[in-house]
């Protein structure tokens, strides 16, 4: 059997290793357009930022490790057509010229990119985005270059992060632009205001409602950025407004809206043969019952393993995403699990909100942190659907234990006495994860 795999990250990477290992006979084929596999996108803000000054450490194997196991991977090969009834993939290769791959199954890993604005002075240079290792190597450049006026448009978590690695870079200025009437609008908007009073805390300018109409420059340089509300000097413009899935070559494959491609809970597609993994495709939520696009690289590595069992003909069920995610803005640890109160209230589900403070650990032992709980459950059997978490410190490893209750089905009162560790400098006797459990009526 041949398998063709599409995309040399988490998921197309998972799923190859997976195949060869299970079926040692089978022949793999990875195509890559870039000529990077397998490297930690999410180490890239702090590569920008200088806590990290090795690229390497974010590399975590090359192609040639790979090709030892037995997998062939094709670097500079672009995918760009399917015939689905020939089963045969279509592709540009940089050595080999135009291709035809022939498959047995086909798993599409292709990813997502960073979208742009189609607004007039987009192609002038320092506007950045940062999804590669090489999009990192040039913005860190770029900024220790400068060190200007630093303006990021977006304020979702990558912005978030690199407004902090600006900061430590010791720009010039940091300024935030969201076209959202709140930053960070994943979460509630009490967490998204907390966020950006912390950033305005430690000098960055944010201002929400707020659309980029366009950029202006001099000798094909940006200089400023131009919106519905005014214009602002930008030595380095950084892009971080969102993604989009990379399956514009995929032809008539079954698709939401956003282009990502739509997969049930064993990772297969519309199409027979066809598999799909990672930031390309959906997920199945485990609260909404649905395919979902959420774009994570804990769903990209989960569904890429899966997706090889799935291939060999395993069985396999993935319908477990929450959307689990955490980050730390500035000196704010912010988390959240499953819906939001937004989300819940535009899903039509009859629920509650209960928000409690609560200290991370025994008020007695030195410095315990305040941390703020919101949890969204049922209003009539009390189920969990959601949690966000917030606090200087302390606060982001708890919603593992809201997403653990999540996955489980657990009613409030249920986690309010689950068997939670003590010791005062850890938590308190009864821990903040309980308290906002308890408090839910």
């Amino acid at each position: 059997m041949r398998v063709v795999v599409l995309g040399g990250n988490p998921a197309g990477m998972s799923a190859a290793s997976r195949i060869k290992r299970k079926a040692p006979d089978t022949d793999v084929i990875v195509l890559e357009k870039s000529q990077e596999v397998s490297y930690g996108a999410c180490g890239l803000p702090y590569y920008v930022a200088g806590l990290n000054e090795d690229l390497d450490l974010i590399r975590i194997r090359k192609a040639s490790e790979f090709e030892k196991s037995g997998i062939c991977v094709w670097t500079g090969c672009a995918a760009d057509g399917i015939n689905y009834d020939e089963k045969t993939v279509y592709a540009e290769d940089e050595r080999r010229g135009r291709i035809e791959v022939p498959y047995d199954k086909l798993v599409i890993a292709t990813g997502a990119s960073p979208q742009t604005l189609p607004v007039q002075g987009r192609e002038l240079k320092n506007i950045y985005c940062l999804k590669t290792l090489q999009d990192a190597e040039d913005l860190k450049n770029g900024l220790l270059h400068k060190r200007g006026n630093v303006v990021i448009v977006g304020g979702g978590y990558i912005g978030l992060e690199l407004a902090e690695a600006c900061l430590l870079q010791e720009v010039k200025s940091v300024r935030i632009i969201e076209a959202a009437d709140r930053i960070l609008n994943v979460f509630d908007e009490e967490f998204g205001q907390a966020a950006k009073e912390e950033l305005e805390r430690h000098g960055v300018s944010v201002q929400t409602g707020e659309y980029v109409r366009g950029f202006e420059g001099r000798d094909g340089k940006v200089e400023e950025i131009l919106t519905d509300k005014g214009s602002y000097k930008a030595d380095i413009v950084i892009m971080s407004v969102g993604v989009s899935p990379n399956t514009g070559f995929t032809g008539d494959i079954e698709k939401l809206p956003n282009g990502a491609i739509i997969t049930d809970k064993e990772m297969r597609t519309s199409r027979k043969d066809v598999y799909a993994a990672g930031d390309c495709a959906t997920v199945f939520h485990r609260v909404l019952e649905k395919p979902v696009y959420i774009a994570l690289g804990t769903n990209a590595n989960k569904q890429g393993r899966l997706a090889g069992d799935s291939v060999l003909g395993k069985p396999v069920c993935f319908d477990r995403a929450l959307g689990t995610s955490m980050l730390r803005c500035m000196g704010l640890e912010l988390a959240k699990t499953g819906l939001s109160e937004a989300e819940a209230k535009a899903s039509g589900i009859d629920y509650r909100v209960k928000t409690v403070q609560a200290r991370s650990h025994a008020r007695y032992y030195p410095e315990p942190f305040l941390l703020t709980v919101k949890l969204v459950y049922e209003a009539e059997s009390h189920r969990i659907l959601g949690a966000q978490i917030m606090g200087e410190k302390e606060a982001a490893w708890r919603i593992d234990v809201f997403a653990c209750a999540i996955d489980r089905g657990m009613k409030t009162e249920e986690l309010g006495y689950l068997d939670l560790g003590y010791a005062p400098m850890f938590a308190g006797v009864w821990d903040a994860v309980q308290i906002a459990a308890n408090a839910a009526k």
